[in-house]
């Protein structure tokens, strides 16, 4: 038996103040959730006896990636305006990926990219990318 689960009913949530402590609002008609994306760097440190001249590494820094969501556009709506705010402030903000079971990533963000899309015969969708500052943090249920 498996325990995987499908995304439906995922939120993606933005902070009032732009901290933890604010009242968080989810975004309306989410469509999808690309993110947390965890990486490392990796540094070479290979020296000239090397075992078996075999390359040497080390861990570097680490960067908790980006966040995508896209949404479906509703001109009459805040999260598009919400967006366009946050990409034109220098200040980061706070995000959370609420899963189904509840478990979640919370992380410090800024708005790297805000998008809309509007096709002259599907509905017209926005797309917005924040890039991880510092540590992500997960939360399990």
């Amino acid at each position: 038996m498996t325990n995987a689960a499908i995304g439906h009913s995922s939120t993606f949530k933005r902070s009032s103040d732009g901290t933890s402590g604010g009242t968080m609002t989810a975004l309306a008609e989410v469509v999808s959730i690309n993110g947390v994306n965890l990486t490392r760097e990796t540094v070479d440190v290979t020296h000239l006896t090397s075992t078996n001249r075999y390359r040497e590494f080390a861990g570097g820094l680490r960067d908790g990636g980006t966040v995508t969501i896209g949404l479906n556009f509703d001109p009459d709506g805040t999260d598009y305006t919400n967006a366009i705010a946050d990409i034109n402030s220098d200040v980061n903000g706070y995000y959370e990926v609420v899963f189904p079971d509840t478990s979640e990533w919370g992380f410090i963000g800024l708005a790297e990219s805000v998008s809309l899309d509007t096709p002259m015969d599907d509905k017209m969708t926005v797309e917005i990318t924040y890039k991880v500052s510092g540590q992500p943090t997960f939360t399990s249920a």
